[in-house]
């Protein structure tokens, strides 16, 4: 018999009873055709299920039928096992950006600020998979007859800028260093982030890998800013905070405070620095106002001619020059600077300097302590106690090392001279006035300053190996003002 009819009508056995078949074919049921309950009792089965093969019902025949509500199981097929939808695995977990604006109307350039977590990922970093559909496993219906399973539901990776999707769509590979991130369903790795905000308690520390981070507020008291490339910070840096930049760095509205750290392996540029304790600049340092008591170590040059372009108190070491509107004040507040010396010669110069305090005496000590026991020993005719007899062992041991670390420490010096003498080129460019109280090192002579002086060039003369003052050329000041 036909599946429809057995569904539809039924199929009689014997006098009283009627075969049915579920709709989905999976269940073949004997019941009573007046609709009496039908139980086991009494009901030859031996003979009922012959009856029922015979009808069409072939597949999962009950040994034992099971009661199925008013009438008897005889049958049950396999129901096919679908198969599951294809699916992304997420190796990193991205920010999501839920509504991202266009810059302009019609522009198809996103602007991907918001608030929230920075997800950063390196360059060729596997960031997403699909698992692919499965296409099921068929069942069977009672009458032996296939039931198809239905395949998963396939989906595609979709991706954005910086996200490079392999030849047969199933990975999704970060192109560019910098944050990772759902942008209108699409993955996606942008160089730039923008965060609206202040960075405080609602952002926590912000730390990013990206060619460019701008904070267009401050940043609070205790929190950090790390941006692997440029940095820039709208609204000023308040105490304690610490700023690193890999590349250059603007901060407007300044810093004020001796708890603020600020870094920059570029150029920096700042508004004000107000007792700021710590700043290290590889670059050029370009001030747009004012400094009073920083303590900076500077790469290149440092620029204080805008604005106010006072510079007052504090400690500046910088391998290039320095170019000033005012330097010191007519208080007379102590303000060091020393040009010409790059940050990372001046460390060298300071460890020299602990190890010169060490070395010498230890081998001046080795030399009198064995001195003394060797003479000790020959009015002894070599009879030394063995206290004495392993001391002098032990010191003629180390001598030969301590002899070849104090003769490294002098050719060191030679050599730190040499460069110290190279910058010699250097010098101080004072537009308007230099107080007294200000003291200038250019290779590694120091001078003073006792009277003011106007429009002037502190250098250091070669020859006489004294730093002198002279009057600005209009060349040099048309040059390297502003």
């Amino acid at each position: 018999m036909e599946l429809s009819q057995l569904v539809k009508q039924g199929a009689e056995i014997g006098s009283n009873l009627l075969l049915k078949v579920a709709k989905d074919g999976l269940t073949a049921i004997v019941v009573c055709r007046d609709k009496s309950p039908l139980a086991l009792a009494g009901l030859d089965v031996a003979a009922l299920l012959p009856e029922v093969q015979d009808k069409g019902v072939v597949f999962g025949i009950l040994g034992t039928p099971e009661v199925q509500g008013p009438g008897l199981c005889v049958a049950r097929g396999k129901a096919p096992e679908h198969g599951e939808n294809a699916k992304i695995k997420y190796y990193i977990k991205p920010a999501v950006v839920r509504s991202p604006k266009f810059r302009t109307p019609r522009k198809q350039t996103v602007d991907f600020r918001e608030l929230g977590i920075i997800v950063n990922v390196p360059e060729n970093k596997l960031l997403l998979e699909k698992v692919p559909l499965t296409e099921g496993i068929p069942g069977t219906n009672v009458m032996g007859q296939p039931i198809n399973a239905k395949p998963g539901k396939d989906i595609k990776i979709k991706v954005g800028p910086g996200v490079l999707l392999s030849e047969d769509g199933m990975r999704a590979t970060s192109e560019i260093e910098g944050k990772y991130m759902l942008a209108d369903g699409k993955a996606s790795v942008v160089a730039e982030h923008t965060l609206a905000s202040d960075v405080d308690l609602s952002t926590g520390n912000i730390a990013f890998v990206g060619k460019c981070l701008t904070v267009n507020g401050s940043v609070l008291p205790g929190f950090k800013v790390k941006g692997k490339g440029d940095v820039f910070i709208a609204k000023g840096v308040q105490d304690p905070a610490q700023i690193t930049a890999g590349g250059d760095l603007v901060i407007k509205g300044g810093g004020v405070g001796d708890g603020v750290v600020i870094k920059c392996w570029g150029n920096a540029s700042i508004d004000f620095i107000e007792n700021v304790g710590r700043i290290e600049v590889k670059g050029d340092l370009t001030i747009t106002d004012a400094i009073v008591q920083g303590h900076a170590r500077i790469g290149g040059n440092l620029r204080v001619t805008s604005g106010k372009g006072t510079l007052i108190g504090g400690e500046f070491i910088l391998g290039g020059s320095t170019y000033v509107k005012e330097l010191g004040s007519d208080a007379e507040v102590i303000t060091n600077i020393s040009v010409g010396i790059n940050p990372n010669l001046a460390e060298k110069v300071e460890e020299l300097a602990r190890e010169k305090e060490i070395w010498p005496d230890k081998m001046s000590e080795i030399l009198k302590t064995t001195t003394v026991l060797k003479k000790i020993q020959r009015d002894a005719s070599g009879n030394l106690i063995p206290e004495k007899v392993a001391l002098l062992k032990e010191y003629n041991n180390m001598l030969p090392g301590v002899m070849d670390k104090v003769n490294s420490i002098t050719e060191r010096e030679q050599e730190l001279d040499a460069e110290i003498e190279q910058s010699a080129n250097e010098a101080v460019y004072v537009y308007g006035t230099v107080y007294p109280g200000v003291t200038v090192t250019i290779a590694g002579i120091s001078r003073v300053l006792s009277t003011p002086e106007t429009g002037t060039v502190i250098h250091f003369d070669k020859e006489k190996r004294q730093i002198h003052c002279r009057a600005m050329t209009p060349e040099e000041r048309q040059a390297n003002q502003g």
